[in-house]
């Protein structure tokens, strides 16, 4: 078990992040969806996570701190650790290829490490290349953050891009293997970056993959 002290250095780390992590400004469009700066259109249950953000992420990291395993916990301490890149610098630092470590906090369990995946970034094109549970889409610019929208799936089947799935939330029980997935993309350095998932459709109150090289 971690010392008390310990607990609440971890504690203070993350709570530091919770509260660095961005509030999104989002315009409406005539049809209902809600657009970023840069044009992108999303849907309204999609805007509302990234509204909640800080919401999701705080009942998560609550969860993942008092009953997550002691190095898991640790781990995502590591994860949420380091000031993003401004935007100027972030773009190019995201570019390549990464392994990419899925963790899964609150609702089902209190916290969830996986092992690492594959991932790539190619200009604004993100997947998830290895995994039953994986990911595809694209990077986006709002209000000086990179927003990520994409379609969540399980492997080996063919999926719509994030444009082309239905307004109203998929779930595993409508879609059975299809999901809309929608992140803040944070990098921290050319060897280090997340995207943090507030709300997922699936399985946990966030999830957060931490990309390495």
């Amino acid at each position: 078990m971690l010392r008390p002290a310990l607990r609440r250095h971890m504690a203070t780390i993350l709570l530091a992040a919770f509260a660095a992590l961005p509030a999104l400004a989002l315009d409406q469009a005539g049809n209902g969806d809600f657009t970023l700066d840069d044009g992108a259109a999303l849907h309204a249950a999609d805007a509302d996570k990234l509204s909640l953000l800080d919401l999701h992420v705080g009942a998560a990291l609550r969860e993942a701190l008092s009953g997550g395993e002691n190095g898991d916990v640790a781990q995502l301490v590591e994860a949420l650790g380091g000031r993003p890149l401004p935007m100027s610098e972030a773009r190019a630092a995201l570019e390549g290829d990464w392994k990419c470590r899925m963790m899964k906090a609150g609702d089902l369990s209190p916290l969830v490490v996986y092992d690492d995946f594959d991932c790539r970034i190619r200009g604004n094109s993100f997947e998830k290349l290895s995994g039953s549970q994986r990911t595809r889409g694209t990077l986006h610019e709002d209000d000086g953050r990179v927003v990520y929208l994409g379609t969540g799936f399980v492997a080996g089947i063919d999926v719509p891009a994030y444009p082309d799935l239905p307004a109203a939330p998929l779930g595993s029980a409508a879609s059975g293997q299809i999901w809309a997935d929608i992140g803040i993309v944070e990098a921290v350095s050319d060897r280090k970056a997340r995207i943090i998932f507030p709300d997922p459709d699936l399985e946990s109150r966030m999830n957060l993959l931490f990309l390495t090289r």
